[in-house]
């Protein structure tokens, strides 16, 4: 929370911004905290995971010269690309994606400015510089009948699928809860149902601004660049359908499993020792929710592997994340208080539903992450030493104690 009086205090006439741009100033203020600690903390470009050698000679090599334009063609038909699909996407015509696409409109020439230069500083730094930039651009100059490395251009396009889908949504989503948190305080809060209608919407605020940058700024100059993505449908499938647009179809139709009128406020209203431990809970789960995305920090995406987190809150399970979203579901919507019996079981079943889709994502994720040793190192050791693992352990070996105890 006091993220967004530190970017008052360096923009003091911030008043007078749009919330678009004051949200890109604060996003801004949130990457560049992250970044000088990824660089003078961690030294991660340093690591062997970047691919970098920083060796100015290459910009003298022809061949780095040679393949350099090659990715400059590429770069272009990727933002041909995403031109095409934003503009034949009825979609983005709507008013809701308005403050991503005006940001574009309005400053194109500094993002693309900016675009260029991590391309080059990237490209005459790497090792091994044709990657799947390099192979698209290859296939452009030889409208595709020229051989090229399919996997890593598939990988690149997978990527840039993921970039083109979730960045927008998560900027937007992103502007409009700035807009609502400039106008409420936590400090004149009256009492906890203030406080918790804050907390929870920030708790949200803090996850999109860290899932914002995420997309936005995956490079090897961070050790933040994609590795590989998600290649097969299902796992695409299970992931898209969990976000806008697909998912307000799939929740009024299919998955609503919320009482009209009715939530865990009101069936605790009368009792406000409950109504501020059930309040409490909720946050308390939104906020091992929110950490799990600040401790991605820059390498958080869905449907890709850009790097291993494997302390709290990933030392409870591998889908903390996963785990407490559900669990909130629950705790809110209390689907199993309802005005009858079969109401009350339809929405419980409705929301299995929506967890049973989670569990999918969660598998898929794990088939996907298990590709680095890496990850496979993490798991084997999470279901076997995580905070979870011990609870079933010791669950487990309490009633071994009680069966034998009864007979």
């Amino acid at each position: 929370m006091a993220s967004i009086p530190l970017v008052h205090y360096f923009w003091p006439d911030l008043g007078a911004v749009s919330d678009r741009n004051q949200t890109v100033l604060f996003a801004l203020t949130i990457f560049a905290i992250l970044a000088l600690s990824e660089i003078f903390i961690a030294r991660i470009h340093r690591k062997p995971g970047s691919g970098l050698v920083y060796n100015p000679e290459n910009f003298k090599d022809p061949a780095y010269l040679s393949d350099f334009w090659i990715k400059l063609i590429g770069l272009a038909a990727s933002l041909a690309l995403l031109a095409l699909f934003y503009s034949t996407a009825d979609l983005y015509r709507d008013e809701w994606y308005q403050p991503f696409f005006s940001l574009f409109a309005d400053y194109w020439h500094l993002i693309l400015a900016v675009v260029l230069s991590v391309v080059t500083a990237v490209h005459f730094s790497m090792r091994h510089p044709r990657d799947g930039m390099w192979h698209l651009g290859r296939v452009v100059l030889s409208f595709g009948r020229q051989s090229t490395g399919a996997r890593e251009l598939k990988s690149f396009l997978l990527g840039l699928g993921v970039k083109g889908f979730f960045l927008p949504l998560m900027f937007c989503y992103l502007v409009y809860d700035w807009s609502f948190l400039q106008t409420r305080s936590l400090w004149d809060a009256q009492d906890f149902q203030q406080v918790y209608a804050y907390l929870y919407r920030f708790a949200f605020f803090l996850d999109l601004t860290i899932v914002t940058i995420g997309y936005a700024t995956a490079t090897r100059l961070l050790t933040s660049h994609i590795r590989w993505t998600e290649t097969t449908v299902s796992g695409w499938l299970v992931c898209v359908i969990c976000y806008a647009p697909f998912w307000q179809l799939l929740s009024r139709s299919y998955f609503n499993y919320v009482e009209d009128g009715f939530a865990w406020g009101v069936w605790l209203w009368d009792y406000p020792v409950l109504y501020g431990l059930w309040g409490g809970a909720i946050l308390f789960f939104l906020a091992v929710y929110c950490l799990t995305a600040a401790r991605m920090g820059l390498r958080f995406s869905n449907l890709t592997y850009r790097g291993l987190a494997c302390d709290f809150p990933y030392n409870i399970s591998k889908h903390p994340s996963y785990i407490s979203k559900n669990i909130t579901w629950w705790m809110i919507s209390i689907p199993f208080i309802a005005v009858d019996f079969w109401a009350g079981l339809a929405n419980c079943l409705a929301l299995l539903g929506v967890n049973l889709i989670y569990f999918a994502r969660a598998w898929h994720e794990e088939r996907c992450l298990s590709r680095a040793p890496s990850y496979r190192a993490y798991k084997k050791h999470v279901n076997e030493y995580g905070l979870l693992a011990r609870i079933r352990r010791g669950l487990s070996g309490w009633t071994r104690s009680v069966a034998r105890q009864v007979n």
